[in-house]
């Protein structure tokens, strides 16, 4: 039976007296922008359906660098240490480019609180398909925490750029991540096998997992009427090794990152699950929220520690480079200071002391023994509506197309560009709605406002999914051992 969509939307976050986050008020989709960028910019991006990337695929090969380019935003005022310890990534990016113009090292170049389109317009380029030599490369890295340069700068430029953001403590982190970058692209040979695993929480009493298992988990895992199990199309060739329900504990999270599960280390990995808000008052209040809630957890009580997987849970000796990790949580990439959902007429809810990176991604991609290549993450609350059609069914296209994008080999930034359509389309459907409300006072029914809540819902759920770590990463498939599977009978 498909989940009532009259319900409310489900968000994935537990609070640590045991409690799930709640939904959004019946105001807050009315306070939101109509149009989150200009109406005709987001009407051409959905209207993209014949071409799936940003660039012109007719014209430019969106996984050659030496055709799209690539660039680097630092922040203003970024410590001279940081940029050093990221040269040797530089060096291979602008080789790989080869084209001065097409390579471009942006320092300081924002001017707080500029948008993305301002930002464009500065650089001679415009909020459409992108044409690489007219001012800013395809493949864009912002070097900054979202407090230098904010999430909603990220968000709009990723709609036709391909962007992906890094952010450490230390100069050393970003030291290791850029030569484990540049190891793995360059190395003979790779280590990790054609394998995806597959990891999802179903907790006792929750109605959230229990859509996550029936609606994504299960269906990618065993494959339905009209698709094929994940990683099992010809081209694909990937091996799935399931970690679900019980088998979705902290000890099965570093089996995975140590490599110690079937077939070695796996180059792909999804996690799905609820993600700890934690308390803003917590002095480990950054350490923990975004934490995957491991499958022990039942709703209701309150967190223990071996119920929850941070980033200081990463094993010293976990063997994660050159992986790439889709996470599905709320906060699991990180979180504003502001929550996106949560408008009011009175106030606005105030979630952190400023907006910030998960801790579990950073370290993923800064580990001594290698890094991993990027993480995709959900900034703020994420949704059920990620993975649900408007009656309420399951509907996994855009997480299997990302996925299925990246088995191929193409590059991480290109391969996101489907919640991009996502976000554009579900705008188009709803502005038009938005700013009858707001412009003319219109009111809506009980059952057209659930419905609008959900829909809004799913249009900022969309837009808030990012890439940790450069945009222009991608898994070397053609250079994997093969695992050799079995048809089912």
């Amino acid at each position: 039976m498909p989940d009532n969509p009259n319900s409310g939307p489900v968000p994935f976050g537990v609070r640590d007296d045991g409690s799930v986050l709640d939904g959004v008020s019946d105001e807050a989709p009315g306070l939101s922008p109509a149009w989150p960028l200009d109406k005709p910019v987001m009407q051409a991006k959905a209207a993209e359906r014949e071409q799936h990337f940003g660039v012109d695929e007719n014209e430019y090969d969106p996984n050659d660098l030496h055709d799209v380019g690539w660039a680097v935003l630092f922040a203003p005022g970024l410590d001279e240490k940081i940029k050093e310890a990221l040269q040797p990534l530089l060096e291979r990016r602008k080789v790989q480019v080869d084209d001065e113009r097409l390579f471009k090292i942006l320092d300081g170049d924002y001017h707080p609180p500029e948008k993305a389109e301002d930002w464009l317009t500065r650089h001679g380029a415009r909020m459409a398909t992108v044409v690489p030599l007219a001012g800013v490369p395809y493949y864009v890295l912002i070097v900054g925490s979202p407090d230098q340069i904010p999430f909603e700068f990220q968000y709009e430029l990723d709609i036709f750029w391909a962007v992906g953001r890094l952010w450490f403590e230390t100069a050393d982190e970003f030291r290791q991540y850029a030569a484990s970058v540049v190891k793995y692209e360059t190395d003979a040979e790779v280590s990790r096998s054609r394998q995806i695993a597959f990891f999802a929480t179903r907790n006792s009493n929750d109605r959230a997992t229990e859509l996550l298992m029936n609606q994504v988990a299960l269906p990618m895992l065993n494959g339905t009427a009209v698709t094929k199990p994940l990683g099992r199309a010809r081209k694909l060739n990937f091996a799935l090794s399931p970690f679900l329900g019980e088998n979705a504990e902290g000890t099965d999270l570093d089996n995975i990152f140590r490599g110690r599960i079937p077939n070695g280390p796996p180059a792909l990995l999804f996690t799905g699950s609820h993600g700890r808000t934690g308390d803003i008052a917590d002095p480990a209040f950054s350490d923990i929220r975004g934490a995957l809630i491991c499958n022990s957890w039942t709703k209701g009580r309150a967190i223990s520690r071996d119920q929850f997987y941070a980033g200081a849970d990463l094993p010293s000796d976990a063997d994660v480079h050159g992986l790439i990790h889709f996470l599905f949580a709320c906060y699991g990439a990180g979180w504003p200071e502001i929550d996106n959902f949560s408008r009011t007429a009175e106030k606005q809810t105030r979630i952190a002391p400023k907006p910030a990176i998960a801790q579990l991604p950073q370290k993923l991609l800064s580990h001594p023994n290698g890094g991993a290549l990027a993480v995709i993450g959900h900034v703020d609350r994420a949704w059920a509506w990620s993975f649900q059609s408007a009656d309420g069914t399951g509907q996994t296209g855009e997480f299997r197309m990302v996925l299925n994008s990246l088995m191929a080999g193409d590059r991480i930034g290109q391969a996101m560009d489907e919640f991009n359509k996502t976000w554009a389309a579900l705008s188009t459907g709803i502005g038009e709605t938005l700013h009858q409300i707001q412009s003319m006072g219109r009111q809506l029914p009980p059952e057209e406002l659930n419905k609008l809540k959900n829909r809004w819902v799913a249009r900022d759920d969309a837009r808030n999914y990012v890439v940790l770590g450069d945009p222009a990463v991608q898994l070397r498939t053609d250079h994997m051992p093969s695992i050799i599977l079995k048809e089912k009978d």
